[in-house]
C-alpha cells in the first residue's frame, strides 16, 4: 500500500542538518568552497535537508555604522560587502546547485543578495532554496530588516514567502525578526509546512548588557528559541533554528571596522524542535554540524491534537490577506477607489476611467 504523501512526502523520517561554521567573511569564493565541503560532509552523514544561517554568504554585517564612521574604512567595507553579494541565478548559485544535486539534499542558505536588475544596486537579506536535483526552488527576501540592518538591506516582499514541496517534504523559512511578525508566521503555517527553517545571526540576549546583543549560552533567554518552539506547536511542524557563528580567524586581516564589531554573541546555538515544541536537538555552540532525525509520526500526532489549518481553524471567524504579488498593488489601489475618486484621478491626467484601469492592469502583467 502506498504511503500517505501529505507528511514528509510519504517518508517515515527525514534527517536534517544545520551547518554551524563560520563563512570566510566578505570572501564569496572561499565561502562557497566551505559551503560545498560542508554540504558533502552533511550528506555523508545521511542528511536530506541541509541549512545555513542568516546572511551566511558572505557574512552578516556584525559591524556598527553611523555618520561618525571613518570614511575610508566605511568605503572599503561597503565596497567589499557589495562585491561579495550573491546574484541569483549566477555561476555562484550554479556551484551551490551542483553541490545540492551531488549530495541529493535540499539546501537552504542565507545570503546577501544583490538585485539582478542592472539598474538596481540594492542588497537584500535572502534565503535561497535549492532542491536535491540542483534546481532553484525560490528565494525569500527579508521583508523588514531589523533596527540598524536597514542601513544594509532593502525591504523584500511576500512574493518569495513560499512553502516549497520537495522530495523530503514541504519546507519554508523566515529570517530572524520575521518570527515576531505574527501574520508572517500565519502565512507560512497556512501553506502547510512539514519543516520550517528559522535563521539568525547568533543566539543573543537583548536585556543584560553591556552591549545591546550579548551571547545567550544558557538557551533560556534568546527570543528565537521561544518563537521557534511556538511556531513548531502552531504549525505542527519541525523547526530548524539556525544560528550564526563568527570567529576572529574567519575575519579578513586588518578588517577596517573591527573597532565597532560585535561577534561576541555569534557562537552558534542552533537547535531542532519537534512539532509539539520540545527540542529534538537542544542548542549547540561552536563550529559543528547540528543533526536531528525527524519522524513523520510526530507531525501526525501533533495534527491529531491541534490542526491549525484543519479541524482547529475557524475560517468563518478569521481570514488572512497576503499581498504576495506586488505588481497587483496598482490594480488593487484602483479597484478600491470610489467612482468619484477614480473619475477625479482620470480627469487630472486627462484620460478615461477605463484607460486608468488598463494602465494599472499593464503594470500587473
Amino acid at each position: 500500500m502506498q504511503a500517505h504523501q501529505k507528511v514528509l512526502n510519504g517518508r517515515p523520517s527525514v534527517k536534517v542538518a544545520i551547518v554551524q561554521t563560520p563563512p570566510a567573511f566578505l570572501d564569496k569564493d572561499q565561502t562557497l568552497d566551505i559551503a560545498c565541503q560542508r554540504i558533502q560532509e552533511a550528506a555523508a552523514e545521511g542528511a536530506n535537508i541541509i541549512t545555513f544561517s542568516e546572511a551566511w554568504v558572505s557574512g552578516y554585517p556584525y559591524w556598527g555604522e553611523g555618520w561618525e564612521s571613518s570614511l575610508p574604512d566605511w568605503m572599503d567595507v561597503r565596497a567589499s560587502f557589495f562585491d561579495n553579494a550573491l546574484l541569483i541565478p549566477s555561476e555562484d548559485t550554479d556551484r551551490l546547485c551542483e553541490a545540492a544535486a551531488r549530495a541529493n539534499a535540499v539546501v537552504v542558505i542565507g545570503c546577501n543578495e544583490l538585485d539582478s536588475d542592472p539598474a538596481v544596486h540594492t542588497i537584500y537579506n535572502t534565503l535561497l532554496f535549492i532542491d536535491n536535483h540542483g534546481r532553484i526552488l525560490g528565494r525569500h527576501r527579508k521583508t523588514m530588516p531589523t533596527y540598524v540592518e536597514r542601513a544594509f538591506w532593502g525591504c523584500g516582499d511576500a512574493s518569495g514567502m513560499r512553502v516549497h514541496a520537495t522530495d523530503f517534504g514541504r519546507i519554508g523559512g523566515l529570517i530572524c525578526g520575521e518570527h515576531l511578525m505574527t501574520l508572517a508566521r500565519a502565512h507560512m503555517i497556512s501553506q502547510g509546512e512539514d519543516i520550517h527553517l528559522g535563521v539568525f545571526p547568533g543566539a543573543f540576549r537583548l536585556h543584560t548588557g553591556p552591549k545591546l546583543e550579548e551571547l545567550d549560552d544558557s538557551g533560556d533567554m534568546f527570543w528565537g528559541y521561544s518563537s521557534s518552539r511556538a511556531h513548531a506547536f502552531e504549525a505542527g511542524a519541525f523547526v530548524m533554528t539556525s544560528c550564526g557563528i563568527m570567529t576572529e580567524e574567519a575575519l579578513p586581516p586588518g578588517f577596517p571596522m573591527r573597532d565597532s564589531l560585535n561577534i561576541d554573541y555569534a557562537k552558534g546555538g542552533s537547535a531542532v524542535y519537534a512539532p509539539i515544541g520540545v527540542p529534538l536537538t537542544p542548542p549547540q555552540l561552536g563550529d559543528t554540524i547540528v543533526y536531528a532525525e525527524c519522524p513523520a509520526q510526530l507531525i501526525k500526532i501533533a495534527k491529531a491534537i491541534i490542526d491549525t489549518r484543519g479541524h482547529y481553524a475557524r475560517h468563518d471567524l478569521f481570514a488572512l490577506q497576503v499581498r504576495d504579488d506586488p505588481r497587483l498593488d496598482a490594480v488593487r489601489a484602483v479597484d478600491s477607489l470610489k467612482p468619484g475618486e477614480l473619475d477625479a484621478i482620470a480627469d487630472r491626467h486627462e484620460i478615461s476611467r477605463d484607460e486608468l484601469r488598463d494602465a494599472a492592469q499593464r503594470l500587473a502583467t
